[in-house]
């Protein structure tokens, strides 16, 4: 006995400290797992947070910048508007206003006294004058042989001039506030291009030197190539033509010849009186210094920079950090005539992924993260800019959309995030180690402590292993010596007790058998009692609820009812989702036309059934009395209804509306779903019966709620009314079917029979819903006018 002790203790302690050591082993594991895992959690909710916080502030930043940026570029336009309603004022007032312009023509401010050049071959007002006239040599007379050097412009375009004198008032407080502007100007129609621009300036001297050859050729076709061509295709636009505003048109941004900087011209075109003909055209050259400073200063991060982009990807505002980070290699170009353009393309960057940025194609702020540039993510955000017509070089106008853009790296945006793992890191190898020297320590302790337990153990289980091996030779009188009050000791007397009850049951288990097999027989007779009650009572249920779905659907309008209608074409459909359902429609005839009544029960099943019948009944018996106010019948089913509820003490209520046609007239009363008409034509109608009464069932009296509406059909137009079972009828996605769905299988057979539209709207809601459970009762009636 004492070597089985020795083998059980030197198992014990392997055994024991096998386990520790593996125990140890994977707490520590797991806790090094943990602290992993909730650093991974936790990095990942500051990202999620960060990302977010970061899409917010600069989705917000974004618009807010896009609108500052529109503010600029429409406030311009806004006093090119002023200009332009004064001017066609001018124009279309001519004749009124002569005496006018004569008298101020007349008089020194406004007089222009215009001077020949002949080296240049033009006429020009000296220096001093509010602003600049300059008349082009092609605008000039012959010249006259006794005034050799000397021509005189056109008559016409001498009144044409002093027709626009009055510029000279508004021209020079409209440029001195506002936006930023570098000059604003006249210039006159074909046959009259002369250009009035404040403030005064050398214009004919500085197009000499900038652009020769300008006083050979018309101005608009020289500068402006089809500019003018495409304001005329407007004309027959009657919506552009009565919106000026709409009429605005820019040029691409480009750099001033005078050294002004990034510039842009708008201009508003002018009409004769009859809008018409072209009159000439009001101007503005805008100077973006302060929008592009306003991009360039946008402060985003420590190194984020904006940009704002033309809609074909020319980039005119981006501070020299980020031209470098966008790889932009500026080209110059030109409009094709006089106006000279900077270019600086995305899709020609040196960067591929600038090279393959899409510019947005919607409204919405567009949130690009991560966008590797250059070896480096970054987080990219646009925003299009409201449209504007936009002229580039020919006779196609078009509108523009410039695009707001921010680039901020992404390094920037998570370093907060980056510590934090650095952190995290430096935490868990610190963790670990203390995790490692813990284990060791801990593993001699309770090593030490298994060896010595483990001997007082083993004299016990000795006992124990002898007392079982005289069980198993069915000597049931064994006992064993019980020496401790400890667990040990409950043991030995645990290991008594069972000895002595083995015995006991030894000696009683045939009368024990026989005793459980008769109290098993006769649950198992009770058993078969209680099923055959339940069969039997599953079948009473089962007709009742067969007698009620049939009753239920017996006075359901038939066929033949239907087909004798006059003038209208009826058909109608229920399926109950249960055995008895809980909708309701009925189609009266009567003397002076036709009722037609459609409601839904709350619920469905036996109860929802039986008040269906009431309704039904209680609607026929008015019907067959006469009634003929509507709203007044309406309310006598809800009182009805309603003493019916609270005498059987249901929790139900019902949707009720009911229709009275008579000689193309269809008159709704009475709360319930929309009613879908499709015209002969094809139009879809919706008529909202929410504020023609209320759920009858609910109140005792309802006469102040409910009201009507009529709708005139015509010969082909279909009217469709149904429950919720439609419109809330679910596929296996949980999808619902819903109302414009319904609509658009209506508009697509409505030319056909009142039946077999209403067998399309079934067959459509069966394919929707598919291999789904049907949850709510379904009905439609269809109504078309022969």
């Amino acid at each position: 006995m004492a070597i089985t002790g020795s083998r059980f203790r030197t198992k014990f302690v392997l055994v024991a400290g096998v386990g520790l050591v593996i125990g140890l082993t994977l707490a520590a594991l797991a806790s090094l797992q943990g602290i992993r895992s909730l650093g991974g959690d936790a990095s990942d909710e500051i990202r999620n947070g960060l990302e977010r916080a970061s899409r917010e502030y600069l989705t917000n930043h974004i618009e807010d910048t896009a609108r500052r940026v529109e503010f600029y570029h429409g406030r311009a336009r806004a006093e090119l508007g002023v200009l332009a309603a004064v001017t066609q004022t001018l124009i279309d007032q001519q004749d009124a206003l002569a005496p006018l312009t004569a008298a101020a023509t007349g008089t020194i401010p406004l007089r222009d006294a215009l001077v020949y050049n002949p080296a240049g071959d033009w006429s020009q007002t000296a220096e001093g004058e509010p602003s600049a006239v300059a008349v082009w040599g092609y605008l000039h007379a012959p010249a006259d042989p006794d005034k050799p050097g000397l021509r005189d412009i056109k008559p016409e375009v001498r009144a044409a001039v002093e027709r626009t004198a009055l510029l000279d008032l508004l021209l020079p407080p409209l440029l001195q506030h506002g936006a930023e502007k570098q000059a604003m100007y006249f210039i006159g129609p074909a046959g009259a291009e002369y250009l009035r621009i404040a403030p005064w300036a050398d214009a004919a001297g500085h197009a000499d030197k900038q652009y020769p050859g300008h006083n050979a050729s018309p101005f608009w076709s020289f500068y402006f190539p089809g500019i003018v061509e495409g304001w005329q295709r407007w004309i027959g636009d009657p919506a552009r033509m009565r919106d000026p505003a709409a009429q605005v048109t820019g040029t691409s941004p480009y750099t001033d010849a005078g050294g002004s900087g990034a510039i842009m011209t708008l201009f508003q075109p002018l009409w004769d009186a009859s809008r018409t003909r072209f009159a000439g055209a009001v101007g503005v050259d805008v100077t973006l210094s302060q929008l592009i400073r306003h991009v360039q200063d946008l402060q985003l991060a420590s190194s984020g920079f904006a940009f704002l982009a033309q809609e074909n990807g020319n980039v005119f505002a981006v501070n020299d950090d980020g031209k470098h980070i966008l790889g932009l290699q500026q080209v110059s170009g030109s409009s094709g005539a006089g106006v000279d353009i900077f270019q600086q393309f995305l899709h020609q960057s040196r960067d591929p992924a600038i090279r393959a940025l899409a510019l947005p194609s919607g409204d919405a702020v567009d949130y690009r993260d991560p966008v590797a540039i250059g070896g480096q993510d970054y987080v990219v955000v646009l925003k299009r800019l409201e449209p504007f017509n936009a002229w580039s070089g020919s006779a196609d106008i078009k509108p523009e959309r410039w695009t707001l853009g921010f680039v901020v790296p992404a390094a920037e945006i998570y370093s907060s995030l980056i510590n934090a793992q650095a952190t995290i890191a430096a935490s868990s190898r610190g963790i670990l180690t203390s995790q490692i020297v813990i284990t060791l320590v801990a593993l001699a302790v309770v090593m030490l402590g298994i060896f010595l337990v483990s001997r007082r153990m083993t004299s016990a289980l000795s006992d124990l292993a002898a007392g079982a091996g005289k069980i198993a030779q069915k000597d049931y009188d064994v006992r064993v010596d019980v020496r401790s009050s400890d667990e040990f000791g409950a043991l030995g007397r645990a290991f008594n007790q069972m000895a002595a009850e083995i015995r006991a049951y030894t000696h009683n288990l045939e009368s024990l058998v026989e005793q459980r097999t008769a109290e098993l027989q006769r649950a198992s007779r009770e058993i078969m009692a209680l099923n055959e009650r339940l069969k039997q009572e599953n079948l009473r249920l089962g007709a009742e609820l067969d007698v009620a779905r049939r009753l239920q659907l017996m006075v359901l309008p038939p066929d033949r009812e239907l087909a004798e209608l006059d003038g209208l074409e009826v058909a109608g459909y229920m399926r109950p989702a249960d055995e008895v359902g809980g909708d309701y429609y009925d189609v009266l005839r009567h003397a002076g036309g036709v009722k037609i009544g459609i409601g839904d029960v709350t619920g469905h099943g036996l109860e929802s059934g039986v008040l269906m019948l009431m309704i039904q009944t209680a609607v026929r018996t008015l019907q067959a009395a006469e009634e003929r106010d509507a709203e007044r019948f309406l309310n006598i089913v809800n009182k009805v209804l309603y003493q019916n509820i609270q005498r059987v003490g249901l929790d139900r209520t019902a949707t009720l509306v009911l229709l009275d046609y008579s000689q193309g007239v269809l008159r709704l009363t009475g709360q319930h779903e929309e009613a879908v008409v499709v015209r002969r034509g094809g139009s879809i109608e919706r008529i909202d019966t929410v504020d023609l009464g209320m759920p009858v069932g609910l109140e005792v009296d309802i006469a102040t709620f409910i009201a009507h509406t009529e709708l005139r059909l015509s010969p082909g137009d279909v009217v469709v009314l149904y429950t919720d079972g439609i419109t809330e009828a679910e596929d296996i996605h949980g999808e619902q079917y819903g109302i414009e769905r319904l609509c658009e299988a209506v508009h697509r057979v409505h030319e056909r029979t009142a039946a077999e539209i209403k067998q399309a709207i079934i067959d459509d809601v069966m394919r929707f819903i598919g291999a789904q459970k049907v949850f709510d009762d379904i009905t439609t009636v269809v109504i078309k006018r022969r």
